[in-house]
């Protein structure tokens, strides 16, 4: 799973009751990125073209290639110039796990109760890459994201372009995270429909 992904997902789970959900993501995130640059992560993973990697990097060809932690150094803490890390920069299973043990917090139930991660990795070869396999779509792409931005910023619902424009929510949406550019029209529809299909439904008085 992505950074991105791995954060999110995972303090939905750990969060306290009365706790801050959006701050509780915002440690785990600074731990998770801590230990990434520290490269407590580095050796933790699966074994891979004859060597241990808890990180891939998904590149423009849509491959994960090897990366060690104090790679990432200097694009840490996220700030909105990087946020790209976030979602190319995948955390593996085994890695996760032993940053579970370390910190000492319960791991993620999809893989306690032996669920895959949304994305698999087939090795390509006798390259320092392997092919992403995307086997959970509506996990991945824009919309989530989109989604993402809209809960926090539209709990109640977005409404009609005439009362919330289209083109200044486009323009906010990409000075929150950069890599939904290009974004058309057709995906910033589709991921408000979803949003607002969602919202919990008032009981008639």
């Amino acid at each position: 799973m992505t950074v991105g992904q791995l954060v999110r997902a995972w303090a939905s789970e750990l969060v306290s009751a009365g706790g801050d959900p959006q701050q509780f993501e915002r440690d785990l995130l600074h731990t998770l990125l801590e230990d990434i640059v520290n490269s407590r992560l580095d050796n933790s993973g699966p074994f891979r073209e004859d060597r241990r990697s808890g990180l891939r990097l998904i590149t423009p060809e849509n491959k994960a290639g090897f990366i060690e932690g104090h790679q990432l150094r200097d694009l840490t803490p996220i700030n909105p110039e990087n946020r790209w890390v976030l979602d190319y920069v995948v955390v593996m299973k085994e890695a996760a796990l032993d940053y579970a043990k370390r910190r000492q917090l319960s791991a993620p139930s999809w893989w306690t109760n032996g669920t895959d991660a949304p994305t698999t990795y087939n090795s390509t070869g006798p390259s320092n890459a392997v092919t992403i396999t995307k086997v959970e779509p509506q996990a991945l792409g824009k919309t989530p994201r989109i989604r993402q931005y809209l809960i926090e910023h539209y709990p109640k619902g977005v409404r009609d372009p005439a009362h919330c424009p289209r083109k200044a929510l486009q323009k906010a949406l990409l000075e929150w995270d950069q890599s939904l550019s290009p974004l058309d029209e057709s995906t910033l529809k589709k991921a408000i429909d979803a949003h607002n299909a969602n919202l919990p439904k008032l009981s008639p008085k």
